[in-house]
């Protein structure tokens, strides 16, 4: 039978290991604790490492952020699943994330309409289950539901170094077309109207 000093010491280690997971990692992300934890190893110097070695292990890590911001596609084809990198994690998450996209309305960036920079990406299906893009103006930041227009928009982009393009379907309300349109009104107002002899 263990003595009372060997249960009091096993219930405070107990507790001290609760009270500084409260405090110190509770709510944070596994790659967040991943980072906190190498970090406090470091510090410590506690490591077997040397410190060189666990600085260099703690920024080689990726996350499934990095993952889907290097392997995904706005657009995937045959081709995209060819290569040495198809295998790897990194490419099958993004194609699962690719997979659970809803592909039949894009929602726009106009926000730099002026410039004639649009960026467009794919409902989630949270923003399918709102309405958002569909039965609400498609534009990033704008709700509106009256008076909605369809645009199929010609949508040409760089991804992967290469040059693509792709016929994307949005619902915008009158301003958000406007934006839209912005580029083109202003060329034919440049042009003036045309002369008919």
């Amino acid at each position: 039978m263990a003595g009372f000093g060997a249960v009091r010491a096993d219930v405070y280690d107990r507790v001290s290991r609760s009270q500084y997971y409260r405090d110190n990692l509770a709510g944070l992300t596994a790659h967040e604790r991943h980072h906190k934890l190498l970090a406090e190893l470091q510090r410590d110097g506690s490591s077997q490492q040397p410190g060189d070695a666990a600085a260099a292990a703690l920024a080689s890590t990726v996350s499934d952020e990095d993952a889907l911001k290097a392997h995904h596609r706005f657009l995937r084809r045959p081709e995209d699943e060819e290569g040495e990198q198809a295998g790897s994690w990194g490419a099958r998450l993004a194609r699962r994330y690719y997979a659970r996209l809803f592909k039949e309305f894009a929602i726009a960036d106009l926000s730099r309409y002026k410039e004639q920079k649009i960026g467009m990406r794919w409902r989630t299906q949270q923003e399918v289950v709102s309405g958002k893009g569909q039965f609400s103006c498609g534009a990033r930041g704008c709700s509106e539901t009256a008076g909605l227009c369809s645009f199929e928009v010609n949508f040409a982009y760089v991804e992967a170094g290469q040059q693509k393009q792709a016929l994307v379907q949005l619902r915008l309300c009158p301003g958000c077309g406007a934006k839209l349109n912005y580029g083109r009104e202003k060329a034919y107002r440049r042009a003036g109207p045309l002369r008919s002899e």
